[in-house]
């Protein structure tokens, strides 16, 4: 299931916001960003945090999943506060947190829930670098178990 939920976030923000430069699944990125290759910004990391499954009928599961987006962008030339002319400029990057909310905010499939924002949270800590972390909820139902189960009984049938 979380190959399908992150083929279809990659998908749907490749897709609607094009500002976003590239797209990867979270491995820490930003922990060693001192010692390791620059991606191109702005950019989308992908994160599952932990979640609890519920066993259902006939093999199928379902289960909450948490997803954190970590929206990464540059920072742009620090202002003299509301009157300097180049907030808006730098104040971009709020922008891109939206537009990447309004994809999200229709994103459903098959087995999966429509996307709901859950938590925000913006990070200054990386010297050049903004992280913004957009944590989103979306019930999934797990098939797979069901569907190998079926065929095990198929199998099972067809030897007799």
């Amino acid at each position: 299931m979380r190959k399908k939920l992150f083929l279809a976030i990659a998908q749907r923000i490749k897709e609607q916001v094009p500002g976003v430069k590239f797209i990867d699944l979270w491995n820490e990125h930003l922990a060693e960003i001192r010692s390791t290759t620059a991606w191109p910004v702005p950019s989308v990391f992908i994160e599952f945090e932990q979640y609890d499954v519920r066993q259902c009928a006939n093999h199928v599961c379902m289960a909450d999943v948490p997803v954190r987006l970590h929206i990464i962008t540059r920072t742009k030339n620090y202002t003299a506060g509301i009157d300097d002319k180049r907030l808006e400029a730098a104040l971009d990057y709020f922008d891109l947190i939206d537009q990447v909310h309004a994809a999200m905010a229709t994103l459903a499939g098959d087995n999966f829930s429509t996307f709901m924002l859950t938590a925000s949270a913006t990070n200054h800590n990386h010297a050049e670098l903004i992280e913004s972390i957009e944590r989103y909820i979306t019930r999934t139902q797990f098939t797979a178990g069901a569907r190998t189960a079926q065929l095990q009984r198929i199998d099972t049938l067809r030897l007799k």
